[in-house]
């Protein structure tokens, strides 16, 4: 009797113990920068923003963890709405808005069945509408602000082939056929990107093989930016690379960008990435000194007219090859730092084992992390990778990236020069 008393003294001893014990702690909880508005019946959240009098976002999520909206905020250069986004229970986008720091409506993406069908784009010169087909680009048209200008681009994907038809006050002025994807000394109108004429008579350009790659192992980021490591698709030469969290200037015509930051517009801690890029080569082009002068000559004698042919800048190099970019992105993530340090863990453990095959989850980790929400995305420069495709495997990481590997290089990056340069050739 004396020993099973004792017995019991120990069991009890023990079970006071545990009690006693600091237990894992998954909650999700407001502090002082981050507010839970409300949330949904399993825990998760349903809406929630960071900051107070000046907000940096806003959101809402679905029950299932994926962005129902978010509204972004930049202090540069004084705090403002700049960027809106719409998606559906699927995760497919319906609408996006992005801001001036004015609070001018910038440019707006209209989606169905997750491909782009219109974009407008707004400025002080005028507005240009982008349509769609299944998200390839159909026709281009730009109305100048007076309305006594017009251009029309209409891509012909099957002939291979773009026609740009410029009007003034009712006039044809310039009617012309072009290959359908921009070459060398093809021209821009980079206020609304509204592709425009070639004004030069020879612009094949002169081609060299680069065969340069730049891969990085997935590491910690504090967004999901690829700004770093996708290049632009057009690079301007007036560009700007303006002081927020997403630089929404590439989000106008890169459409992996505005694909991965309308996807991840917020994060509530740190998202992975991993990126591959592959330059194969460069077309370059420079215009003969006579060309460059002739030009110069009738952009001084008519520079609205010539603007409305050219537009202001104009291919100067192409560069080929691929890219590859991967997103590990963690949602509804507890409050307590110690827990999220270890999911955190974690979800790098599996991205690891889902891009090299090493070292999987046990089941009493995958528990853990299946806590929260957790999603790897393989984004690249192929159509069908353009809104991502979930990973959950290394052989889904593998039959990807061969998909890309065997896949013909496409243009990754157009480098543009300022007409009003030409002289200086």
């Amino acid at each position: 009797m004396r020993s099973l008393l004792l017995a019991v003294t120990v069991l009890l001893s023990s079970c006071e113990k545990d009690d006693n014990f600091p237990q894992t702690n998954y909650s999700i909880e407001s502090n002082d920068f981050f507010e839970i508005i409300s949330k949904h019946p399993n825990g998760w959240i349903k809406a929630a923003k960071h900051g107070q009098d000046n907000p940096n976002d806003s959101f809402e999520y679905y029950e299932n963890g994926f962005i129902k909206s978010a509204k972004i905020y930049s202090s540069y250069p004084k705090q403002h709405l700049y960027m809106e986004v719409s998606r559906s229970e699927d995760n497919k986008p319906l609408w996006s808005k992005y801001y001036t720091s004015e609070g001018d409506l910038w440019f707006e993406t209209v989606y169905e069945n997750g491909w782009a069908s219109e974009k407008k784009v707004y400025s002080e010169k005028g507005t240009s509408i982008y349509s769609y087909e299944e998200g390839d680009l159909i026709s281009v048209d730009f109305t100048r602000a007076d309305n006594s200008g017009k251009s029309s681009t209409v891509f012909n994907k099957t002939e291979g082939s773009r026609t740009v038809t410029i009007k003034k006050d009712g006039e044809t002025i310039l009617e012309e056929v072009y290959p359908y994807t921009d070459n060398t000394g093809a021209a821009m109108l980079t206020n609304n990107q509204v592709p425009l004429g070639n004004p030069f008579a020879n612009s094949d350009g002169n081609y060299r093989k680069i065969n340069g790659s730049f891969f990085r192992n997935a590491t910690w980021q504090y967004n999901a930016d690829p700004s770093g490591n996708i290049p632009p698709f057009r690079n301007f030469y007036e560009f700007h690379f303006p002081d927020n969290i997403f630089a929404t200037t590439l989000a106008v015509n890169t459409e992996i960008y505005q694909s991965i930051i309308e996807q991840y517009p917020i994060t509530e801690d740190q998202v992975l990435t991993l990126n591959l890029t592959h330059k194969e080569g460069v077309r370059g082009f420079r215009p003969s000194y006579e060309e460059s002068l002739s030009l110069t000559e009738e952009m001084e004698e008519n520079p609205s007219l010539f603007e409305l042919k050219y537009g202001n800048e104009y291919v100067e190099a192409i560069y080929y090859g691929k890219i590859i970019y991967v997103v590990g992105a963690l949602r509804n993530m507890p409050t307590d730092k110690n827990t999220a340090d270890e999911v955190k863990h974690l979800a790098q453990k599996k991205m690891n084992w889902i891009v090299d095959g090493k070292n999987p989850l046990t089941a009493e980790e995958q528990e853990v992390l299946d806590k929260v929400w957790f999603e790897v995305k393989f984004f690249s420069t192929l159509k069908q990778h353009r809104n991502g495709i979930v990973l959950n495997n290394a052989e889904d990481f593998a039959t990807l990236s061969g998909d890309v590997e065997n896949s013909e290089s496409s243009i990754i990056q157009m480098d543009y020069a300022a007409f009003e340069h030409l002289t200086a050739n």
